[in-house]
């Protein structure tokens, strides 16, 4: 009888045991599969779409926090419109990049078209100017011959504190550009310069262009018939590369901004 008892008692200790075993076994399988649903969860959201878009907004909104509207005093009474958009880590900055227009736009074309933005998430200090009688310095008188522009495009740069920048001239732009190039001194103030279908070339002579040793990026789109045939002429420039924007019009940059914002880049980040 007292044998039996103690035989009862252990088989009821050793289920008691094989129970106490299968629930630690099962809790540990419930911990394991809870831990690969939570690492599931956040692998998908790491690399799923949203929170790309995501990232990218973030990234975004911290260069738009830095873009500031300023104006630079021209004469005693005239004053000049421009926006600056910086990098957000100061310690990046690179050089400074200065953005002039066409004869139909405005420093508003450069922020629209998302170049500005660009430029300092690649670390470069952006400035879009609104020239004499254009957008917000549409009161300012413009320049009324060539060395009226050569001064402008001088003070410009001393004025906004520009280390040796890059021009970039689309269009009318280049008519205060070019002539202010031919000056020695001045071209020596400048790290290169971007073209962009300037009509204005057509005043120079092949052997006047082969004098403006800087590093220049010529760009036009196939479709502009108007400037096509001035390309061979820009090429006199010594260190030019040139760049023919595919299916695009004379505006090139504004047919395919993302094309064109990048290929500016590569050029800026060999100077």
């Amino acid at each position: 009888m007292y044998s039996a008892v103690l035989k009862e008692d252990a088989h009821h200790n050793s289920t008691v045991k094989m129970a106490n075993l299968a629930f630690n076994v099962n809790v540990r399988w419930n911990v394991l599969i809870a831990l690969l649903v939570i690492f599931s969860v956040v692998f998908f959201l790491y690399y799923s779409s949203p929170w790309k878009t995501w990232a990218k907004l973030k990234a975004k909104a911290q260069v738009e926090e830095s873009a500031v509207v300023k104006y630079f005093m021209w004469n005693t009474k005239d004053r000049i419109y421009y926006k600056e958009v910086v990098p957000r880590v100061s310690e990046n900055t690179r050089f400074t990049v200065i953005l002039l227009h066409g004869q139909m736009f405005t420093s508003e074309n450069w922020d629209n078209i998302g170049t500005l933005k660009a430029l300092a998430a690649k670390g470069y200090k952006a400035i879009a100017v609104d020239l004499p009688g254009h957008g917000h310095s549409e009161s300012v008188k413009a320049p009324s011959d060539e060395d009226e522009k050569i001064n402008f495009v001088s003070s410009l740069i001393e004025k906004l504190h520009a280390d040796r920048p890059v021009l970039v001239a689309p269009s009318m732009s280049g008519s205060y550009v070019l002539p202010a190039l031919m000056d020695g001194d001045l071209r020596k103030s400048l790290r290169g310069f971007i073209s962009v279908a300037p009509g204005a070339v057509a005043k120079f002579k092949g052997e006047e262009l082969k004098r403006l040793n800087l590093p220049t990026l010529i760009v036009y789109g196939e479709l502009d018939k108007h400037f096509t045939p001035f390309v061979p002429l820009m090429k006199n420039i010594p260190e030019s590369e040139v760049f023919m924007m595919k299916n695009a019009k004379h505006s090139c940059y504004l047919d395919y901004p993302e094309e064109f914002n990048a290929r500016v880049i590569v050029f800026l980040d060999k100077l």
